[in-house]
């Protein structure tokens, strides 16, 4: 990837979408919001991308276990797909890649559990979702260098 360019990890749910950022160089995620999915959503993410410098999303697919897609994976191609439309349309350069996610919300609650949040943090479910799109994008990051 080259310098100054952001890659966007995606944490995608019903209700909520946590959204995390790379550094310029692409080394280090940072959680920076967490959105409604609602029919704001596809602009919302957009309008990130190009204040950004975003090359490159990488939206989170729940597998099974067995690594077979279930309902949550689906729902996460079909967004994936409607950025990818979008993005066209806007000729955006931008690159959607779809990522294996299994276990990173587990791994989120077990983290802010660890980082002694106190139980009032820890019930906020944007914190989860964003923590979570931190966890996806520092998964793709780190298997990309």
């Amino acid at each position: 990837m080259s310098e100054g360019k952001r890659v966007m990890g995606i944490d995608f749910g019903l209700k909520r979408v946590g959204v995390a950022v790379s550094d310029p160089m692409g080394i280090i995620a940072q959680g920076i919001d967490t959105l409604a999915n609602d029919s704001t959503l596809v602009a919302k993410i957009t309008d990130l991308v190009k204040k950004m410098s975003v090359v490159r999303i990488v939206v989170g697919k729940p597998l099974k276990l067995s690594g077979e897609a279930g309902s949550s994976a689906v729902e996460a191609a079909a967004f994936a797909q409607k950025l990818r439309e979008r993005f066209s349309r806007e000729t955006l350069d931008v690159e959607v890649v779809e990522w294996d996610e299994r276990f990173t919300t587990t791994i989120a609650q077990r983290t802010r559990t660890e980082l002694g949040l106190k139980k009032k943090e820890r019930e906020k479910k944007g914190n989860l979702d964003r923590m979570a799109s931190q966890l996806i994008l520092q998964s793709y990051l780190d298997s990309h260098r």
